[in-house]
């Protein structure tokens, strides 16, 4: 019978054996929050816009180096209708999420790309994004979008 192992402990297997040396075993996991006021999205810590436009990235927050990607969540408060998001970073806006609409309402929805998931920690820091396409987010008095990231690192 052949013995198979998860990426994280094929160490075990070597003679001698050692220790899993991946941030995916015994990892901190560390989550980022980015909440979006739909009917008053921050332009900057003191002023308000509109509203978020297909041609307006919103910066979610800054991934430090050193962390892998585990999974996403996103919350609304009201359906986003026809709007498309994608979550990513700058030059590929989808990496995290592809895009697609998002009805559901006060519903944690998980989200994920297995072979980002698998993938070694990024070295530099970069920012991560949401991009709107098809149609405008909504501007619904008092909605917010939620979105929940959570990375794994040493």
């Amino acid at each position: 019978m052949t013995v198979y192992y998860a990426n994280e402990q094929a160490q075990r297997a070597d003679v001698p054996p050692r220790l899993p040396g991946n941030e995916g075993v015994g990892g901190r996991s560390r989550w980022y929050r980015a909440t979006i006021p739909l009917d008053a999205p921050k332009t900057s810590s003191t002023t308000n816009g509109s509203g978020v436009t297909t041609s307006d990235p919103v910066v979610l927050f800054t991934r430090p180096p050193g962390m892998r990607f585990a999974r996403g969540f996103i919350t609304s408060s009201v359906s986003l209708g026809t709007s498309t998001i994608s979550i990513g970073v700058s030059g590929n806006p989808a990496k995290f999420k592809a895009a697609a609409t998002f009805t559901a309402v006060d519903t944690p929805t998980a989200f994920g790309v297995a072979t980002l998931m698998a993938a070694a920690a990024k070295a530099a820091s970069e920012d991560v994004i949401l991009t709107v396409a098809t149609a405008n987010l909504p501007t619904t008095a008092g909605a917010v979008l939620i979105i929940d990231m959570e990375f794994i690192g040493p």
